[in-house]
């Protein structure tokens, strides 16, 4: 599989009051994020859900999306848990589903594991999964980093590793798992850096701010790959405006951000995250809502919003 370039869209996962998967509510995400241009889907990932829930839920949830999906884009399900046995049959099934390849985050909770661990860890899901995979990078999950020699090391032995979100990395950073593995390998960077990361030769963006407005992620990124580089870079001063307002809300009121922000974009959340949160007052709901009017307009007009 070639990289997925461009706004690798997270899909959160939602939920009713009784802490089951609100399906109805998944549908009309899946349909809205396909039809505002996005490249790809990350099904179940940090952002999705995926650990919070059951195997029969993740299963569910998975099924539900690719269903909704269609192949319309590239679907991608994380299937990562903290043993390799369960992540083999989660992947099965997504494949089984329509899956176009799977995620897999290292093994969590146990964050003493050594590289050796880790190394073998992939190895073997790699050998009982031959569809392409994405290792999820997430240091701050998963309780340590794959840095670029550990990585190579991954793909060496399983060759259909075709990328890596390396989450909370900065550019230069992440450049040096491009440098050293090459550019057919896919990275995916937060939306700060976007247009500097594919004008580097970086793949895209996986980032869960750019949920409440795909659109600008898409926009931002076509506008660089056609050498617009004055709307890319007027565009990307608005991502970087979105994308720390977004993340100072999300650093106060933890994922129930997301809950109120989802609302106000129109999807009818119930639940999300899965776990307490406390309530968004009025006074940040009214400041969110000047966010994503700010974001809107950079759209229709090209220019910053910058306040």
């Amino acid at each position: 599989m070639k990289p997925i370039r461009g706004m690798f869209l997270p899909l959160p996962t939602v939920f009713k009051h009784d802490g089951s998967p609100d399906e109805a509510v998944m549908r009309d995400m899946v349909n809205h994020y396909v039809d505002a241009g996005v490249d790809a889907l990350f099904v179940t990932g940090s952002f999705g859900q995926g650990p919070a829930m059951n195997a029969d839920e993740r299963r569910r949830v998975a099924e539900v999306v690719l269903e909704e999906n269609r192949h319309r884009v590239p679907a991608i399900v994380h299937i990562g848990t903290a043993d390799p046995y369960s992540t083999i049959e989660l992947g099965r099934h997504a494949l089984e589903h329509g899956a176009e390849g799977v995620g897999i985050v290292g093994p969590y909770y146990y964050s003493d594991h050594s590289q050796a661990e880790i190394k073998d860890y992939f190895r073997l899901i790699g050998r009982e999964l031959t569809c392409p995979i994405l290792v999820y990078n997430n240091a701050g999950y998963s309780g340590y980093p794959i840095g670029p020699e550990l990585m190579k090391q991954l793909v060496a032995d399983s060759p259909q590793i075709f990328g890596s979100k390396v989450a909370d990395s900065n550019l230069d950073a992440a450049l040096q798992y491009h440098y050293l593995l090459g550019p057919e390998f896919g990275l995916y960077i937060g939306a700060s850096t976007l247009v500097p990361g594919v004008l580097a030769g970086l793949s895209g963006t996986i980032s869960p701010p750019l949920s409440l407005c795909p659109k600008l992620g898409v926009e931002t990124v076509k506008a660089a790959e056609q050498g617009n580089l004055d709307r890319a870079l007027r565009l990307q001063l608005e991502v970087v405006e979105f994308h720390a307002r977004i993340t100072g809300f999300w650093r106060r009121f933890g994922y129930g951000l997301f809950s109120a922000a989802l609302r106000e974009v129109g999807f009818a959340v119930q639940k999300y995250p899965r776990w307490p949160t406390p309530e968004v007052d009025e006074q940040s709901i009214e400041l969110l809502r000047a966010c994503l009017r700010r974001a809107q307009q950079a759209l229709s007009t090209g220019e910053p919003q910058l306040v």
